[in-house]
């Protein structure tokens, strides 16, 4: 009787494991993310589309915002858990600390670099042939939170860091440092935004600064899953072509603005990911 009893027990217990699981695996999946401005939008989309395409085989999944923080209070976030999912450029740091998901969501579009300047800059900039030009004559002004800052210091650019990019635009109006580089995937967007406060502010029209820069989506590290599906979903995206249809929707424009067959192309060496081999540009370049 007794050792009836016993397996009645476990059985009971067998079955109510088995339940709690199934519904947390069917439970929605709610993502946390704090990057909600407009320069995300694209990046936003991407991963809809990715959780899209996995639908069939994990549980439905949403997506839930915090308010916009900068990006140092952002990283925290994500290390602790308080955020799910972030979409940094790439570190060999960040990839330590979070899980990278290494599909690049930009497809190197933001190592190419424009400068945004102060007009009454503009013919100072005429003399920028190469690294050293624009190591001995000008001063960058760079997110001090960014990933890439290290690349400008590592090929002798000298660099004030600040918090925001706001910050960094309204220093930039005050002539407290030469230039501010910034991706073509943001830099058109970003000047027509401020071009009614900042008047002065322009993008020069001959330079452009190139370098690898991957940008992943990070994940928490306590959600390997989570990892493994966005993964999924964006390789599905890259294989029927919508991952190239939404870069193009949002960036092609951008990207003949910018003529970059025109301008004088600057390489600055990443350390972090060392050019090995080009970046695939022949379907948007």
């Amino acid at each position: 009787m007794l050792l009836l009893n016993f397996k009645l027990l476990l059985i009971a217990l067998i079955c109510f494991f088995v339940t709690e699981a199934s519904a947390k695996s069917s439970s929605p999946q709610v993502l946390r993310l704090y990057q909600t401005d407009y320069h995300f939008q694209y990046h936003i989309e991407l991963l809809k589309m990715a959780l899209d395409k996995t639908a069939a085989d994990y549980p439905e999944a949403s997506l839930q915002f915090t308010e916009q923080v900068t990006q140092g209070r952002g990283l925290k976030m994500l290390e602790q858990g308080e955020v799910d999912v972030a979409f940094l450029a790439s570190s060999k740091q960040r990839e330590q600390t979070f899980i990278p998901v290494k599909i690049p969501l930009l497809k190197g579009l933001l190592g190419y670099r424009l400068l945004l300047i102060h007009q009454d800059n503009q013919q100072k900039f005429l003399q920028v042939k190469n690294t050293q030009d624009l190591g001995e004559s000008f001063v960058a002004g760079f997110g001090s939170h960014w990933a890439d800052i290290d690349v400008l210091r590592h090929n002798a650019l000298p660099t004030q860091d600040i918090g925001t990019a706001s910050s960094l635009h309204r220093m930039l109006h005050a002539k407290r440092f030469d230039y501010f580089p910034r991706g073509i995937n943001e830099v058109w967007q970003e000047q027509q935004r401020i071009s009614s406060k900042l008047p002065e502010l322009m993008i020069e029209p001959n330079i452009a600064l190139v370098y690898n820069l991957p940008v992943y989506v990070f994940v928490n590290k306590e959600l390997p899953e989570l990892a493994e599906r966005i993964e999924k979903g964006l390789n599905k995206a890259a294989d029927d072509l919508s991952f190239q249809e939404l870069f193009l929707k949002y960036y092609s424009d951008s990207i003949l603005k910018a003529r970059l067959s025109e301008r004088q192309i600057i390489y600055l060496d990443n350390q972090d990911y060392p050019q090995t081999e080009p970046i695939d540009t022949s379907w948007w370049l």
